[in-house]
């Protein structure tokens, strides 16, 4: 039995219990906001917020081209207009407009247990992770590793 569906086949019943000042808990598919929420571990609870996002809150929005996304505000623009980022990714997307958020992250779950957002270790994540440069830093000394690595096995696996 298969118990996925499309968000495009949900989304007016999730727009229905927003707007009624209801809840909504998802479990998000992708890598991009690594590694805060994982694939088939973590959930994440939306509501809908009178109020503008601010810096560092997580949105759940629709792409002009119809792709919901789940992404971190990098930065709020005097015009209301946010620039949002995965944390597992570096490249900013600009021009999200207010009429494409659908929902805000009111809770996450790591394996059913809630964090706590606003404890230490959290804060801490939020104070280095969403400074680009050491984001960009520590991707690239990964990438720097993965490709040594590589190489050594090529290396090594010839000698055999």
């Amino acid at each position: 039995m298969n118990n996925e569906f499309y968000l495009s086949d949900a989304i007016e019943v999730i727009d229905e219990i927003l707007s009624s000042g209801g809840e909504f808990r998802m479990y998000p598919k992708g890598t991009s906001m690594l590694p805060l929420i994982v694939q088939g571990k973590d959930s994440v609870v939306l509501r809908r917020s009178a109020e503008p996002l601010k810096k560092h809150d997580i949105a759940f929005y629709k792409r002009d081209n119809g792709q919901f996304v789940l992404h971190r505000v990098m930065k709020v623009g005097k015009n209301g207009v946010y620039t949002m980022c995965g944390d597992n990714q570096t490249a900013l997307e600009n021009g999200i407009r207010q009429e494409q958020i659908i929902g805000y992250v009111a809770g996450i779950y790591k394996e059913d247990a809630p964090l706590n957002e606003s404890s230490f270790k959290y804060r801490a994540y939020i104070f280095f992770w969403c400074f680009m440069p050491y984001r960009c830093s520590v991707r690239f000394v990964k990438r720097a590793i993965r490709k040594t690595g590589r190489i050594l096995s090529k290396i090594f696996s010839k000698k055999d």
